[in-house]
């Protein structure tokens, strides 16, 4: 299923008004962004770029895309989150007691962050910082929230052509739920927290496609039995509050009955079920395409529903997801799955494609066995999976295991089939560094597939590492003395040499294809080296084209093979063409001509060199 749909509810409910201020609060965050983040100390080794996203209570969170300045980070992209109070006391119509509020909100959500470290939270790689005007973290590079992809979606469904695309196949969004579910088993069952504010803004997709939890300025230990539930509820009483007093609150749309005061209250303290509840409601948003509780702020119109929610219609999802929805969705809280058991579901475990993601996400604890087991299985499946998915969601993992001497025959292949899925500034900045070692080493039939990969590892490559992994690839093939290995580099040489600067054609790679020439003892080898010189012949200097012709008149003085005789044929020809008449009198001519009385030319032969 593609999340094109024809249209995507609101998931804030709120009045124009709100949206109003909403935007004001993004143009204003996009427009004086340069000038507010000039001396943050959690900036001074990135470089902020242009706007991506909004996140955290009332989306008033911006999330700027960012590169690292230093040298082989593990993270050369981040994403700067950047909370202005000027925004915020807007949203507070003047109230400064709500905006100290809010901020104070946002202060623990950043301080919950900075102590939960999980694969499904989202990373926070610098300190939390506040300056005079703003609130500011680095974390992961970041891409979007779920509320940015509905609110995509929904103005691209109302046709406005300003209107930006995330595509996500069914494949990714079930994969993202299922890391959502592992991160709230973590926070219940190891952080001992509850979330309380899970929603589609507190659901962050990051660039590598991983859908991790924010959020938690919401968040309460876990204490079973002994807190009392009337102390983990909300008052949603005044519906007509400013948008930073309403966003003191969780959403409503996505609220559990037993955190919001008036409904029915938790008896048994089981709050980790209102987590549940609230993932419930956002899948049933994101899946199904419609919101279940399209309340707004209305307490009144939220008991409504919860009233009703007897007779549940789940008839917008799949048949499977409604068997999971059913007991997430109910009213009471001991009846509801727990996070752990939703994965378990038919609806997840019943995808195959699904449950290869799952393997390769703790691919890194499997033994050997079970990783060849599985890497055999890939091929012949790995092409159903979307662009997308194997870009952000396959590739990487694999990336991981090809220094595995084991399983680098396995591996490789896959990977090089990849990259063709990857614009130049990923090679970079993920395939590059886990590439690099490979190139460096390679030998035997993995030298021999790479250099047969040439021309897809150069669709993939930005121009300086042509320079520094294929021309050094190309260089190790030449040398190793494998007659395979030097048949495919002379063969794929002329791809590198049209993307190489002249200086390094001519330093490393013309003095191995004479050398080849010359001293090889394999025929195959000799007549490929003679026809690479002929297809490079375009961007050699004159002094060059002579030493190829030199080299050229001692082979063929004493090989006088059809094969060899026609190459050389070939290679003068390809110079007089490129240097005119006075080379060829000069040099092409006395060369040529005592070949065309060689025996061991056929007439077919004789005629095709004569034209």
């Amino acid at each position: 299923m593609n999340l094109n749909m024809q249209t995507v509810r609101s998931y804030l409910g709120q009045a124009a008004q709100t949206a109003k201020e909403l935007s004001s609060q993004a143009a204003v965050a996009a427009k004086d962004l340069s000038s507010q983040v000039v001396g943050a100390k959690c900036l001074r080794e990135y470089t902020v770029q242009g706007l991506t996203g909004s996140a955290g209570p009332g989306n008033m969170w911006k999330i700027f895309a960012a590169r690292s300045r230093k040298e082989g980070t593990s993270h050369p992209l981040a994403s700067v989150w950047i909370l202005d109070k000027r925004a915020v006391t807007e949203a507070s119509r003047g109230s400064a007691r709500v905006a100290e509020a809010f901020l104070q909100l946002c202060r623990k959500d950043a301080a919950n962050l900075a102590k939960l470290k999980h694969p499904n939270v989202v990373r926070l790689l610098e300190p939390f910082e506040e300056t005079r005007s703003q609130l500011l973290m680095v974390t992961e590079a970041v891409t979007a929230s779920v509320a940015d992809v509905l609110q995509l979606r929904k103005a691209s469904s109302a046709g406005s052509s300003g209107a930006g695309s995330l595509q996500l196949s069914e494949l990714e969004i079930k994969h993202g739920f299922l890391q959502v579910a592992d991160g709230l088993h973590f926070l219940h069952t190891q952080a001992n927290q509850i979330h309380r504010g899970i929603s589609p803004e507190a659901i962050c997709i990051t660039a590598a496609g991983a859908w991790k939890l924010a959020g938690f300025g919401f968040a309460m230990l876990a204490d079973f039995g002994s807190t009392n539930p009337a102390e983990a509820a909300f008052d949603y009483g005044d519906s007509s509050a400013s948008l930073a007093a309403q966003s003191l609150k969780p959403a409503l749309s996505y609220t559990a009955p037993e955190l919001v005061k008036g409904a029915q209250q938790s008896s048994g303290g089981l709050f980790s079920a209102a987590d549940v509840f609230s993932l419930g409601v956002v899948m049933y948003e994101v899946i199904g395409e419609r919101q279940l509780l399209n309340v707004g702020q209305s307490a009144y119109d939220y008991y409504s529903k919860i009233a009703s929610f007897h007779q549940l219609d789940l008839s917008c999802v799949p048949y499977e997801l409604q068997t999971l929805l059913g007991p997430m969705l109910s009213v009471a809280p001991s009846a509801r799955a727990s996070a752990i058991s939703i994965t378990g579901s038919q609806y997840f475990q019943g995808d195959v494609m699904l449950r290869a993601l799952r393997f390769m996400d703790s691919m890194i604890q499997r033994d050997t066995m079970q990783k060849a087991a599985f890497l055999n299985d890939l091929t012949t499946f790995w092409h159903k999976f979307d662009d997308r998915v194997l870009r952000l969601k396959v590739l990487p993992h694999l990336l991981e295991e090809v220094r595995s001497e084991q399983l680098q025959q396995l591996v490789l292949p896959l990977v090089i089939h990849m990259l063709g899925k990857q614009d130049k500034q990923d090679f970079a900045d993920s395939s590059a560094p886990a590439l690099m070692p490979i190139f460096q080493a390679a030998k035997g039939e993995t030298l021999l597939l790479l250099v047969h990969s040439t021309p897809t590892l150069l669709q993939s490559m930005p121009r300086p590492y042509v320079t520094s992994m294929m021309v050094p690839l190309l260089v190790r093939a030449a040398d190793q003395g494998d007659p395979r290995c030097q048949d495919e580099m002379l063969k794929q040489l002329p791809l590198v040499a049209e993307q190489t600067e002249y200086t390094t054609l001519k330093a490393e790679l013309l003095p191995r294809m004479h050398a080849l020439c010359l001293k090889t003892t394999s025929a195959s080898v000799r007549v490929n080296a003679l026809t690479c010189m002929a297809r490079v012949a375009a961007r050699l200097d004159e002094d060059e084209a002579g030493k190829m012709l030199q080299t050229a008149g001692k082979v063929s003085a004493v090989d006088h093979t059809a094969p060899t005789v026609m190459c050389v044929l070939g290679l003068g020809d390809a110079i007089a063409r490129q240097y005119g008449l006075a080379m060829a009198a000069q040099q092409v001519l006395p060369l040529l001509c005592p070949l065309l009385v060689q025996p061991t030319l056929s007439g077919p032969q004789f005629s095709q060199a004569m034209t």
